[in-house]
């Protein structure tokens, strides 16, 4: 099953959403998924998404009665707004400085 997050309204829309699609596979009494984003954002959106996504994976796993299994994660885009970029770079251990 594929859960795709596209309506054809989207193409009018100044910031439509990311999240694209949600590609699902039993194989082997596992459950994986294959995830595309259209655009990520690396600070507020990358470490939350991957959260949650797992963990509507391990829940989804737990219903159905099969192992949790791998997820492979695709953007075409991945980008750091500037609001964050400081944030970044310390946690990065990077001077703050730095351009």
């Amino acid at each position: 099953m594929v859960l795709q997050v596209a309506h054809p309204s989207d193409v009018t829309l100044l910031d439509p959403p990311c999240l694209r699609s949600i590609d699902t596979r039993m194989q082997n009494d596992t459950l994986h998924f294959v995830v595309y984003f259209r655009s990520w954002d690396l600070w507020g959106g990358m470490p939350a998404n991957l959260a949650g996504i797992q963990n509507l994976k391990e829940y989804m796993a737990g219903e159905i009665g099969v192992k949790d299994g791998e997820m492979i994660v695709e953007s075409k885009g991945l980008h750091l707004y500037g609001y964050a970029e400081e944030l970044a770079k310390l946690r990065c251990l990077s001077s703050p400085d730095l351009k």
